[in-house]
């Protein structure tokens, strides 16, 4: 079987940066193997991103000043795309679209093998860089099974006949939701178990908050979801401290975590929990970039693509044979 040098797990920014940064290692682009579940670049942005929310390059206090190739301003979605896209072609990566990893075995001459659906590669080391946008919090409450269809973690297939519609967070990407589909001319509420919005950056505080004096959005604070039934195929919502309401579809926003079940699934266990440039995994030779490495902190684009040109440099110290 052919050694890979490096086997790249996710090809968001910060696979794709690591992938950019192995080259200008040494490294040549038959080394190194790019394995992407979905059939995409950069494929939870693609997927999740409404095209009106921007792509910031840098999130609340992750300032990140850019130290490899990849660097970014905020975008619109699409320009991202479009960039990522440029990367890829310019640098001629190759992607293994629809590759999902079942299993990381370390070998006992201290290698690697990444088994796929479909495939086995061998490799001196793997970076991890599939992010947590996939681990969306959940409600955690009775959800009727008839209506289970009608709650979303994202605004992207929500449609306009769909007119009242419920927003539950309190961070960036409620408020942002919330924004577009006022804009979009939906009927709104959000549902935030504070009094007060503590965690939204000032633009979109200032943007969410205005909407709520306008009475665009009705604003429920102090509250939690407690359960939602099938009301005629709609959603029956009811609260701890409010009277119920009945919408057309509920948004949860209630932000991401690390996908922990999945990572011990294929083999990998990380116990740090707090944020770095980027996380070791105990054995060795595995090593987690992007929003995996960020902590609760959060992650951005730049820290991301930071986050693996340092990697490689860490790997290239160790366990890889590149140049200066």
């Amino acid at each position: 079987m052919v050694i890979h040098p490096v086997i790249i797990i996710g090809a968001g920014p910060a696979g794709i940066a690591t992938a950019v940064e192995v080259l200008n290692r040494g490294y040549k682009k038959e080394d190194i193997i790019i394995l992407e579940k979905s059939g995409e670049i950069a494929h939870m942005i693609a997927a999740k991103y409404p095209d009106e929310k921007p792509v910031l390059a840098n999130y609340k206090e992750r300032i990140a000043e850019c130290i490899g190739d990849l660097c970014i301003t905020d975008m619109t979605k699409p320009e991202f795309i479009d960039y990522m896209k440029e990367i890829v072609n310019k640098k001629g990566l190759k992607i293994h679209f629809h590759q999902s990893v079942e299993k990381i075995v370390k070998l006992k001459n201290g290698q690697w093998r990444v088994d796929t659906n479909d495939d086995s590669w061998i490799t001196n080391v793997v970076f991890v860089a599939i992010g947590n946008m996939s681990s969306a919090r959940t409600l955690g409450v009775r959800i009727d099974d008839s209506i289970a269809n009608l709650i979303y973690d994202d605004i992207q297939t929500i449609k306009s006949n769909q007119k009242d519609i419920l927003v539950v967070g309190g961070g960036d990407s409620a408020g942002e939701y919330a924004q577009i589909l006022v804009s979009r001319g939906h009927k709104v509420w959000m549902s935030y178990r504070k009094e007060h919005f503590a965690r939204m950056i000032p633009q979109n505080l200032e943007k969410t908050q205005s909407l709520i004096n306008e009475g665009k959005i009705n604003f429920l604070p102090n509250s939690i979801v407690t359960k939602i039934t099938d009301s005629n195929q709609r959603c029956s919502v009811s609260f701890n401290t409010h009277e119920s309401i009945v919408v057309d579809g509920v948004v949860t926003a209630l932000g991401s975590e690390r996908p922990k079940t999945y990572l011990k699934q294929i083999g990998i266990s990380v116990e740090k929990e707090d944020g770095d440039d980027f996380l070791e995994n105990e054995q060795g030779g595995i090593f987690m970039v992007g929003d995996l490495a960020s902590g609760k902190s959060g992650g951005s684009i730049n820290f991301a693509f930071n986050s693996g040109t340092k990697a490689v440099s860490k790997a290239c110290s160790l366990y890889l044979d590149c140049d200066a």
